[in-house]
C-alpha cells in the first residue's frame, strides 16, 4: 500500500488559482462511513467522497476546529 504521494497541480484547470500546499491524508477502511462519522461529530465534508481511478476513494473534511485533512480508502 502506498504511504506517500505527490500530484502536479499544474495539470488541472480546476487549480489555476491554488498556491502550492501540503495536505495530509488518513487511510480509513471505508471513506463513506468515515465521512458520515465526521458530520455526526460536528465536522464538515468539504469535497466527496469521490473515486479517483487507480487511486481509491477520497473525501476532504474539516474538523470542528477548522483543520482540514483528507480521508482515503486506497483502491486495489
Amino acid at each position: 500500500m502506498p504511504t506517500i504521494g505527490i500530484m502536479d497541480m499544474s495539470v488541472s484547470s480546476e487549480n489555476d488559482d491554488m498556491p502550492p500546499f501540503w495536505m495530509t491524508y488518513f487511510g480509513v477502511d471505508d471513506v463513506d462511513a468515515a465521512a458520515k462519522s465526521v458530520v455526526a461529530t460536528g465536522g464538515t465534508v468539504k469535497s466527496g467522497p469521490f473515486h479517483i481511478p487507480d487511486v481509491g476513494r477520497i473525501a476532504i473534511i474539516e474538523d470542528p476546529a477548522g483543520a482540514m485533512v483528507g480521508l482515503m480508502t486506497p483502491g486495489d
